[in-house]
C-alpha cells in the first residue's frame, strides 16, 4: 500500500546535528493507507495519531506536503525538496519513541514544514550560506595574520562558529512557526518543550550550541515554555494538565 521513494537526501535536520551518511529507503503511504491509519480498529495508536496531525496540519499550513516514514532507527524528522514536491520525512525510531504523543508530532511535523516555508530547503539556500560563512572566515583569517603571526587560524575558525549561528537562527525560526502551526492545528506548543527534553535525556542534540548548527535543548525547552507562556500564561512543565494533548481523541 506503499510505493517506496529512494531519496539522497541533503536534508535540514531538526533531531540531529549531524546529516544521515547514506541514502535512506522512504516510504510513501498512499490516501488508501492514511484512510486506514486514521480509521482502522487495526491501526496501531502511533499510525492513527500521525495521520490524525497530519491531516489536522494540512488545513493550517498553506500549501501542500508529503509525508513519508524512512525505515531508521535513528530519532529523526527533517524536511526534503525533490522537484516542486515538499517531504517530511519521520524515521521509524522517531515514530516509535514520540508516535504516542500527538503534540510532539505536530510541532515537529511543523517545524520541518517551516524550513520549506522560509525557503531553508531551496537548493541554492545553504549554498550560498555556507559561501558567505566561509569567505568571512578566510577574510578575518587573514588580516588577523597580518597583524599578529600564527593567528589567521583561530581568528578564522572562530569567525566560522560565529557564522554557525545563522543556521541556528534559520532553526529558531522553524521552531516558532511549527509552534505556531500546531496550535493552530489544536495541538500544544509544548510538544516541542517535551520533544527537546526527551531528547536532553536521551543525550542526543546540541552537546556544545556554540558549534552545532542547531540550539541546544536547553534553549529549545526554554523557548517553548516562554512561547506558551506569552499565549497561556504557564510555561510547559509547570502544570501536568497544560502540557498534555487536548487532541489525542480526534
Amino acid at each position: 500500500m506503499c510505493k517506496a521513494v529512494a531519496f539522497f537526501l541533503s536534508a535540514l535536520l531538526f533531531a540531529c546535528s549531524t546529516a544521515n551518511k547514506k541514502p535512506l529507503n522512504v516510504q510513501v503511504p498512499n490516501d488508501v493507507w492514511w484512510r486506514s491509519a486514521s480509521t482502522s480498529k487495526s491501526a496501531s495508536s502511533s499510525e492513527k495519531n500521525l495521520a490524525t496531525v497530519r491531516q489536522n496540519m494540512q488545513k493550517v499550513v498553506p500549501f501542500q506536503f508529503t509525508v513519508g516514514l524512512a525505515d531508521s532507527s535513528d530519532i529523526n524528522a527533517y524536511a526534503d525538496l525533490q522537484g516542486n514536491q515538499r517531504y517530511i520525512i519521520f524515521t521509524t525510531g522517531f515514530i516509535n519513541q514520540f508516535g504516542g504523543d500527538p503534540d510532539v508530532l505536530a510541532s515537529v511535523m511543523g517545524h520541518e514544514l517551516a524550513h520549506h516555508q522560509l525557503g531553508h530547503t531551496q537548493p541554492d539556500y545553504a549554498k550560498n550560506r555556507d559561501a558567505a560563512i566561509d569567505a568571512a572566515s578566510q577574510a578575518l583569517g587573514m588580516v588577523a595574520s597580518y597583524f599578529i603571526p600564527f593567528s589567521g587560524l583561530i581568528v578564522g575558525n572562530a569567525a566560522k562558529g560565529a557564522g554557525l549561528t545563522w543556521s541556528r537562527n534559520d532553526e529558531r525560526a522553524a521552531d516558532f512557526q511549527g509552534m505556531r502551526w500546531a496550535e493552530q492545528a489544536g495541538y500544544s506548543a509544548c510538544g516541542s518543550y517535551r520533544f527537546a527534553a526527551k531528547m536532553n535525556s536521551l543525550g542526543e542534540g546540541a552537546a556544545i550550541t556554540f558549534l552545532s548548527t542547531h540550539p541546544g535543548n536547553g534553549e529549545r525547552m526554554e523557548n517553548a515554555s516562554n512561547y506558551v507562556q506569552a499565549n497561556r500564561a504557564a510555561p510547559c512543565g509547570s502544570d501536568p494538565n497544560l502540557v498534555q494533548s487536548n487532541t489525542s481523541n480526534n
